[in-house]
């Protein structure tokens, strides 16, 4: 089995900062994506533990990136056993709770 390499994010802030990595006038999200696709087969979504992605923003990932490109989706942090605040919940899943005066779901 092949081992394939990539970082964790393709916005990571300190990645950005460094000013090393992406070239010049590659300043939106879209854009360090596609560069970044050109340079690692795999990216791991970290922003998924603390919010489910959207479909739409997940059909714009897969369209800018090559057919091979694989993202490594990180489980949302509730399928993890970690606390959630209700409002990280897409807001057909928060009107189907029961009300509570809690905040954070197990």
């Amino acid at each position: 089995m092949p081992i394939a390499v990539g970082t964790a994010s393709w916005t990571d802030p300190t990645l950005i900062a460094s000013k090393r990595f992406y070239p010049p006038g590659c300043n939106s999200a879209e854009a360090r994506l596609r560069f970044y696709a050109t340079q690692f087969p795999l990216v791991e979504v970290d922003s998924s533990y603390y919010a489910m992605s959207s479909a739409s923003n997940s059909l714009l990932w897969v369209e800018r990136t090559p057919d091979h490109f694989t993202f490594n989706i990180k489980a949302f942090r509730l399928f993890t056993g970690h606390q959630t605040d209700r409002t990280k919940l897409p807001t057909d899943i928060q009107a189907a709770l029961p009300v509570s005066d809690k905040k954070n779901l197990y």
